[in-house]
């Protein structure tokens, strides 16, 4: 599994000469959490605790939690086993399009999902795990 949001973190950790420790207590948390964070052993922080590390590290919101969302994403698309090699990073228009999507109105939003599950149902590469999943949310938008 890529670390993303753990080895951003820790690189800007270190960039400021803050330990593991210091930053733990910067963020009232135990430095094990802050370890398993660095290592991916936990999923990436919510945008709560993103703000918390961006406002102590001294960081943009934006930048921090752009991580972290790619980091979900991309353990999400590993679990799925939607794609099998995770070394390609995001590009900026998946994340247009992901930005698109999440700003639809939720009518909209239905549709869309539909269509794509149309698309994906009459793909054989794509699983039935995957066609489920995209069923409920497409029930669920």
């Amino acid at each position: 599994m890529i670390n993303t949001f753990g080895k951003y973190l820790k690189k800007i950790r270190k960039s400021k000469g803050i330990t593991q420790e210091g930053l733990a207590l910067g963020l009232k948390v135990s430095t094990v959490y802050i370890h398993q964070l660095e290592t991916g052993k936990v999923d990436a922080p919510s945008k709560i605790k993103c703000d918390e590390i961006a406002k102590f590290l001294d960081l943009p919101l934006n930048e921090v939690w752009s991580n972290a969302k790619d980091q979900k994403l991309l353990r999400f698309l590993n679990k799925e086993q939607i794609i099998t090699s995770l070394d390609e990073p995001i590009t900026n228009s998946e994340k247009l399009l992901l930005d698109l999507f999440r700003n639809l109105n939720s009518e909209v939003k239905k549709d869309f999902v539909g269509m794509i599950y149309m698309l994906l149902k009459s793909d054989k590469r794509v699983s039935k795990q995957v066609l489920n999943k995209v069923y409920e949310l497409s029930k669920s938008a």
